[in-house]
């Protein structure tokens, strides 16, 4: 798990701008565990890739984590809010996306070598998942 701090090329992430960008970069310098999500997630993207026959991976990215209950959530492919508007995840919510990927196959198989944005459902852009 990281943040949606990392950034996922490929144009599967909206473009940040320029403020965006120099703000993660100072974060980047000054917050070693956010350079270090993004140099974990960067690592399993370029040197292990999604055809390891041994390792497979989700970087799973939640927006501000909050305490709270499980409810309703989205998952997406890409960002959602920028960080200066985000949009708010529980982490019980994280925890039972986490579950899910790793007790539900369809789940796993929908989402490896993936890096989805999860948020709540009343923070979310786009419908609850299912």
């Amino acid at each position: 798990m990281t943040s949606v701090s990392v950034h996922q090329p490929g144009k599967l992430d909206v473009r940040r701008g320029a403020f965006e960008r120099a703000f993660l970069w100072v974060l980047r310098g000054l917050l070693p565990p956010a350079r270090d999500n993004q140099l974990a997630a960067d690592y399993l993207r370029q040197s292990i890739g999604t055809g390891h026959p041994f390792v497979q991976w989700v970087v799973v990215r939640p927006d501000t984590l909050l305490e709270g209950e499980v409810s309703g959530y989205a998952l997406h492919a890409g960002l959602v809010n920028s960080l200066f508007s985000p949009g708010r995840t529980t982490m019980a919510n994280v925890a039972h996306f986490m579950c899910e990927l790793v007790t539900d196959p369809r789940a796993w198989e929908a989402w490896k070598g993936r890096m989805p944005v999860i948020v709540d459902a009343t923070g979310a852009m786009a419908p609850a998942r299912p």
